[in-house]
């Protein structure tokens, strides 16, 4: 027997041989029913495609870079402004990036503008969209430089610009309407309420790019109530979730409603076992676009904004925001945190929390601004301080990820820790 069948005869009955083993087959059957399972979308999952402009038609003034600022490698959404800090999620190191604003038209993505502005294909406003931005040369992507420069392979081709889309970073409404993302990290969805005594919901992507409604189900709760005994939240008015004829939109019909109106809507994507929840405040009727087909529904929509006014920021206005500054002495960074905690409150009490982050990163700086100032504390008051800055800090960022959820239980659970760290820190500092 010649040796190349032997390798082959004792490849195979090696093989044989494992899948005897009833653990490791049943390992094996295991692992094929995983992926059996898995959402169709979980594979056809795409990022929409880079864009290169060459350097002689860059998308940015390459003599006026934008700042750099870390990521998390595994977490895109997550966006410092200083790299001394881990990944609140992973704890993985940040890294340095760069990133710019764009504006596109909220159906059509393949629209990039540099302002605000109309899309010329449908009419619509442009929306605001973040963009990595990295070099690299024409012929070898994969290169991927930080500054514009020559290509480092052969030393005399310039770098052209690639702007990628990132996942997470375009939460604008694309009908007038609420904007959350699901806790699967991946779906999205907007609530519309075009009054009429109706509700929409569409279902986006991962990049905020439409999807077919018709897998996924759920239901509109207009009204629940605890029960002691059971120790349960039962519903006492819900309304089902229907898909659109084609498939572009969920609606469910409500009866008329007062403003404002708060609306949870309870939905599985996909046939998941897991039901996720969204809390709706709608102060207005929202405007829809053409979207919804004359044959599902013969209701006026009313050209009224909807109630999601940050998506509406400049990206200027937005990074400033977010960059506050920090004062030169700790009591006054305190009665500047108590400020934003106010505002938090505010907003948690009408239910605009899609712009909970913006007191609460805000509150973050502030507080991680307070630790050149502990050495002048005394020991037990230090150990107070610090505590109260990492929880104050962690607590922000569950804020900002919990806001974008729209969960309303899991913000206040979130705020209530965010609120006690502000009054250790009044407290330590004897802020009246």
């Amino acid at each position: 027997m010649s040796e190349h069948l032997q390798c082959s005869l004792s490849h195979k009955t090696g093989f044989l041989g494992l899948w005897r083993n009833p653990r490791l087959r049943l390992l094996g059957v295991v692992v094929a029913l995983c992926f059996a399972i898995l959402p169709v979308s979980a594979f056809l999952q795409q990022a929409p495609p880079e864009i290169l402009r060459s350097a002689s038609e860059p998308f940015i003034d390459e003599t006026s870079l934008p700042d750099i600022a870390w990521t998390c490698p595994m977490h895109p959404e997550v966006h410092e402004l200083h790299g001394d800090t881990s990944c609140p999620i992973c704890n993985m190191r940040l890294i340095e990036t760069r990133r710019v604003v764009a504006w596109t038209c909220p159906t059509h993505s393949v629209i990039l503008e540099r302002g605000e502005g109309v899309c010329p294909i449908d009419g619509e406003r442009l929306v605001r969209m973040n963009l990595g931005l990295a070099w690299t040369c024409p012929e070898h992507s994969e290169i991927d430089a930080l500054n514009p420069g020559l290509c480092p392979i052969d030393s005399t081709t310039r770098l052209v610009q690639r702007l990628s889309p990132l996942p997470h970073e375009d939460h604008t409404p694309k009908h007038g309407g609420i904007f959350f993302m699901a806790p699967d990290n991946w779906h999205h969805i907007e609530g519309v309420y075009p009054g009429a005594g109706r509700i929409a919901v569409y279902v986006y992507d991962n990049y905020s790019q439409p999807m077919s409604a018709k897998a996924v189900h759920g239901r509109i709760v207009l009204e629940e109530k605890y029960d002691v005994e059971t120790n349960e939240v039962r519903e006492v008015v819900a309304y089902p979730l229907t898909a659109s004829s084609d498939g572009l939109y969920l609606e469910a019909q409500i009866g008329s409603q007062e403003l404002p109106l708060e609306a949870t809507a309870k939905v599985r994507f996909n046939g998941d076992a897991a039901e996720d929840r969204f809390d709706f405040v709608f102060s207005s009727e929202d405007r829809d676009i053409s979207s919804l087909s004359s044959n599902d529904s013969n209701i006026d929509i009313p050209l009224q904004l909807g109630s999601n006014s940050s998506a509406a920021l400049s990206a200027s206005s937005i990074e400033a925001l977010l960059a506050v500054a920090i004062p030169g002495d700790p009591e006054t960074i305190v009665s500047e945190i108590l400020n934003r905690n106010s505002d938090i409150r505010k907003l948690l009490e009408t239910g605009v929390f899609a712009e909970i982050y913006i007191p609460a990163l805000q509150a973050k700086e502030l507080a991680l601004g307070l630790g050149s100032h502990t050495v002048k504390l005394g020991p037990n008051r230090q150990v107070v301080v610090t505590l109260a800055v990492k929880s104050l800090v962690r607590s922000a960022w569950l804020l900002d990820w919990y806001g974008d959820l729209g969960n309303r239980p899991l913000i206040q659970e979130a705020y209530s820790v965010f609120d006690a760290a502000v009054s250790d820190l009044r407290a330590a500092y004897e802020i009246p």
